[in-house]
């Protein structure tokens, strides 16, 4: 969605730069969440631990992507979800008194604000329907297909995590594919 300068400037003192290091924490359940991150350069997951400490990985994201615990963002609750950088990198925080600010006084900024609540709930329910729906070696396939960029960015261990399997599986799904 292109913008005018007078856009540019109603934004800008909402934004801040934020550099991050490789393990880097950036948001910890139960901090509140209180940005949007667009992601210039380096990777960042989003994920989950459970009672048992184990890690799920719910979103990885790097150059040109967002990132941020949505429900946490714009309920103004504690987080559920952790994220972390993968990879050192630089990202443009849009913090949520901001936000909300533009939403009341400019059109452009509501609308872009309604596009990437929409981008976020088709994302989400793509991901709900992967997971409930394709078995582990179609959801492998698809992530194949869709973004292949992935098996360079991250780790196996993270792509098993993002898959909902464990890396044995995923090293199984692999070999079975690589005999075909």
């Amino acid at each position: 969605m292109p913008f005018e300068g007078h856009d540019w400037k109603a934004i800008e003192p909402y934004l801040s730069i934020v550099g991050f290091d490789e393990g880097e924490q950036l948001l910890r359940p139960p901090q509140i969440c209180g940005f949007i991150a667009f992601i210039k350069s380096g990777s960042i997951r989003s994920y989950h631990t459970n009672d048992q400490l184990v890690e799920t990985n719910l979103l990885l994201r790097s150059e040109n992507e967002f990132i941020t615990d949505y429900e946490s963002f714009i309920r103004e609750e504690p987080a559920t979800l952790s994220i972390q950088g993968l990879e050192k990198g630089e990202a443009i925080f849009l913090d949520r008194t901001g936000l909300n600010a533009l939403y009341e006084t400019s059109f452009y900024w509501n609308k872009f604000g309604r596009i990437i609540s929409e981008q976020i709930f088709v994302n989400s329910k793509r991901r709900t329907e992967q997971l409930l729906f394709l078995n582990p070696r179609e959801r492998y396939l698809l992530l194949m297909k869709e973004h292949p960029d992935y098996f360079q960015k991250y780790s196996l261990k993270h792509i098993a995590s993002y898959l909902g399997i464990t890396p044995q599986s995923l090293s199984r799904i692999r070999n079975q594919l690589s005999r075909h």
